[in-house]
């Protein structure tokens, strides 16, 4: 369940609700809606963008969280996320750096940026995944920032 609240300091904030529920919380941009929320005994999913990237017209930005118990047989990773795009035709690029992954592709001519963050926290796996979709992603940045500064699991 997404409850809402917002805030706002200053010229630089982010109007936000609060999604808090599985075992998670965190802020999100306002203009944002929940597009999935799936738990299945350990696993969560969450999913969440603008209206372009809910009305799948190959625009928009959008976070996808998940969750699952570290040691569940099921394993969700960048890699199983990342592999339908990755058959699409265009240039493809991958960068790590300190459990970071972005990942950039082309789809129909528009950029698509993942950026994936990966930890491990009281014995389960999280990945929040933002994707970005012909939009300037440091025009995002903000938004993304919103969700891993107020994260809490």
């Amino acid at each position: 369940m997404a409850s809402g609240c917002i805030s706002q300091t200053g010229n630089n904030s982010t109007a936000t609700k609060t999604y808090s529920a599985n075992g998670i919380s965190f802020n999100y941009p306002s203009s944002w809606s929940l597009i999935n929320q799936t738990t299945h005994t350990n696993n969560t999913l969450v999913a969440l963008g603008d209206s372009s990237f809910m009305n799948n017209t190959l625009k928009g930005n959008g976070v996808i969280i998940i969750k699952t118990l570290k040691n569940n047989n099921s394993i969700i990773n960048s890699s199983n996320l990342k592999s339908p795009i990755a058959k699409l035709n265009g240039t493809k690029t991958t960068q790590t750096v300190d459990d970071v992954t972005t990942f950039t592709t082309k789809i129909s001519n528009e950029t698509v940026l993942i950026k994936s963050i990966n930890f491990e926290k009281n014995n389960y796996n999280y990945q929040i995944q933002f994707v970005t979709i012909a939009t300037d992603v440091k025009s995002q940045e903000q938004m993304f920032n919103t969700i891993i500064n107020s994260f809490k699991a």
